[in-house]
């Protein structure tokens, strides 16, 4: 009997358990007791079970009960239905607490960087081991985007000054702003810097298509700098390649002095600039239950998230 059959045959997983019970105990007393049930509605439904399969499945007579060739068959084939159906209903119950399944994150270089990525999703999976995270490394503009479109569950990325009706932000990082320089530049050993004081320089900025990432922001609270000009750089390696071989300076995010890139110089500096923030970010309507169980390992210090 293939399991394949059971599909049409009016078959119940009751006849499964009862004829368990029967076959294990060969006998319909003690399997009655065993299943809570009289004797004669067993044995009715043994016998309903036997007419569904067409065939006998136990060999009675007065003194014993044992199992025919189909009865052992279909004893296998029980034991591995009941098992299946216990195994679906494990499954799901784990599905839905979120111990299983899939969390999708996105994230900026800077996130990496400052170590945001590594400490949360190493604190998710000590509660929560058998979800399946995976990582995609984007722009922060392309954070949004891609969870507009369903791409990623949650999204790490710096702000920007823009948030969307549909999405969640919620700061999980904050960092100041230093100027990087070559060290063999003229400022290598100030203690601090003005901004006034490179004005004359190469502005080297980390870029995104359609403006300069969180970078802007900072810039609007000193409205007198106006660098005579500006190098974009879409890739924070290429930035820092270029201030290192002495091109250019740039603002970067304090958490940028942990790569520890060799000939650049990080320099404190005293003009009130907002510090950069870091964004996570997931869907109003899209918080799975994985999703909310990371964001209560990674956000239980900050206010509880509306999800």
């Amino acid at each position: 009997m293939s399991r394949a059959d059971l599909r049409p045959s009016g078959i119940e997983l009751r006849h499964f358990r009862y004829f368990v019970a029967v076959a294990e105990e060969l006998h319909f007393g003690r399997a009655a007791l065993r299943l809570n049930i009289v004797q004669p509605a067993l044995t009715a439904q043994i016998k309903s079970l036997e007419m569904l399969v067409g065939t006998e499945l136990l060999e009675r007579t007065k003194r014993r009960v044992e199992l025919t060739e189909a009865g052992r068959e279909f004893l296998r084939e029980s034991y591995l239905a009941l098992a299946q159906v216990g195994n679906a209903i494990d499954t799901v119950r784990e599905f839905a607490r979120g111990a299983i399944g899939t969390l999708r994150l996105g994230y900026g270089a800077n996130a990496a960087i400052a170590g945001l990525i590594p400490a949360s999703i190493r604190t998710f999976r000590t509660k929560w081991p058998s979800v399946d995270v995976t990582l995609k490394e984007m722009s922060s503009s392309e954070v949004s985007a891609s969870l507009l479109k369903n791409e990623i569950d949650l999204g790490y990325a710096a702000d920007t000054g823009v948030e969307m009706a549909d999405l969640v932000f919620r700061t999980v990082g904050t960092w100041t702003w230093l100027l990087a320089v070559s060290d063999t530049h003229l400022l290598s050993r100030a203690g601090t810097v003005m901004a006034a004081d490179v004005e004359a320089e190469t502005l080297a900025v980390y870029a995104e298509p359609g403006g300069v990432l969180g970078l802007s922001s900072a810039m609007r609270s000193l409205p007198n700098f106006t660098p005579r000009r500006v190098h974009r750089s879409s890739h924070i390696t290429s930035l820092m390649t270029y201030v290192s071989s002495g091109l250019g300076v740039a603002f970067v995010p304090s958490s940028i002095s942990l790569l520890n890139f060799p000939g650049v110089v990080y320099i404190n500096v005293d003009d009130p600039m907002p510090p950069m923030e870091m964004k996570l970010v997931w869907r109003k309507d899209g918080a799975s239950v994985p999703v909310q169980n990371y964001l209560q390992c990674v956000t239980q210090n900050l206010p509880t998230p509306a999800f």
